[in-house]
């Protein structure tokens, strides 16, 4: 029974390195993200380039090498075009460069000026005014707002947005923030003592196949190779993309494991609760409470004090309380 319960939780945990989107229908965007007027400004430039044309953008060319892309359409209400330029290696977004004008008259100009500085805000947070432009600098990226000479007495009004989060949102799945590179947990409980995340999110982990991510770089299936055949593993997430279910199914050994999470007002993960169930009988539960301690200066917890109740088909139900730490390490 004791080697049986092992076997189980073992599979749990490695099961649960992946992070993942809503199977269902997906919000209009993601939360994590750098937002042009709600849009999600990053991932392969074909879903940003669908994604502004539903926004009302048009195309209307592209350089020859594929790289930059040109949209025209309304900038908060204003007539404007837009420059969309991608990394030549992955194609995912790299920047966008909003230009609105010119402006000959200096009270349209300032007005206007004044016009997007209010709605950057609103959108974005405050901003700071740096070297003659103001700036707004947060986790998924900066937004830089300017004014153009063009040396014919007009000006033009730019906006100048740079995605900085990783696309892949692993480790924002798992209610970790920042660009993540390393996690070492002690007394790790239903995860890897050790993970490892590349620079553009994706947790590394050779056991993970056919990994199948949304536009917003969220995994939404993969499959995980076992002893005994392979688990499929599916995912849900509500209207925030916090996870809230995750489903494993292995058919070979006739074992699905259900994980349902619950989140707290300042979006940290709360609970979690853990069922097992071997061919749809229902052999082991597991709840688990988490009480914060410290924090690192990303927001991270550092140390946490875990209250474990675990119940087992045939046995009494124990509770117990773990205290855990961890490292973490970031990409510059």
């Amino acid at each position: 029974m004791r080697q049986r319960a092992t076997r189980i939780r073992t599979a749990v945990a490695a099961a649960m390195l992946a992070v993942a989107a809503a199977l269902w229908a997906q919000p209009a965007s993601d939360p994590r993200s750098l937002r042009l007027m709600g849009m999600a400004l990053e991932g392969p430039v074909d879903s940003l380039q669908l994604r502004l044309k539903a926004g009302g953008f048009s195309e209307w060319g592209a350089s020859d090498d594929g790289e930059d892309y040109y949209f025209r359409g309304n900038y908060y209400g204003i007539r404007a075009k837009l420059l969309v330029s991608t990394d030549p290696k992955t194609r995912l977004v790299a920047s966008a460069y909003v230009t609105v004008g010119p402006y000959r008259t200096k009270e349209m100009l300032e007005r206007n000026l004044q016009y997007f500085q209010r709605k950057l805000t609103q959108e974005h947070g405050t901003m700071a005014q740096r070297d003659g432009a103001w700036v707004c600098l947060a986790d998924q990226g900066s937004v830089k707002l300017s004014v153009a000479d063009n040396g014919n007495g007009s000006h033009d009004i730019r906006v100048l947005y740079v995605p900085m989060g990783a696309f892949y949102k692993d480790a924002a799945g798992m209610g970790l923030r920042g660009t993540v590179q390393e996690v070492v947990t002690e007394n790790a409980v239903a995860e890897e003592q050790f993970m490892h995340f590349a620079e553009n999110g994706q947790l590394e982990n050779p056991d993970m196949t056919d990994r199948q991510y949304d536009e917003y770089g969220y995994l939404r299936r993969a499959r995980m190779t076992e002893q005994e055949g392979h688990t499929d593993v599916e995912y849900e997430y509500d209207s925030q993309y916090r996870l809230v279910r995750r489903t494993l199914t292995n058919q070979t050994a006739a074992v699905r494991y259900v994980n349902e999470y619950t989140w707290s007002a300042q979006g940290e993960l709360a609970a979690q609760n853990q069922k097992v169930f071997e061919k749809d009988e229902c052999v082991i539960v597991i709840n688990m409470h988490n009480n914060y301690l410290t924090r690192d200066e990303q927001g991270n917890w550092t140390s946490n004090q875990l209250t474990l109740s675990y119940w087992e088909k045939g046995t009494q139900s124990q509770q117990t309380t773990v205290l855990q730490k961890r490292t973490i390490a970031y990409w510059e």
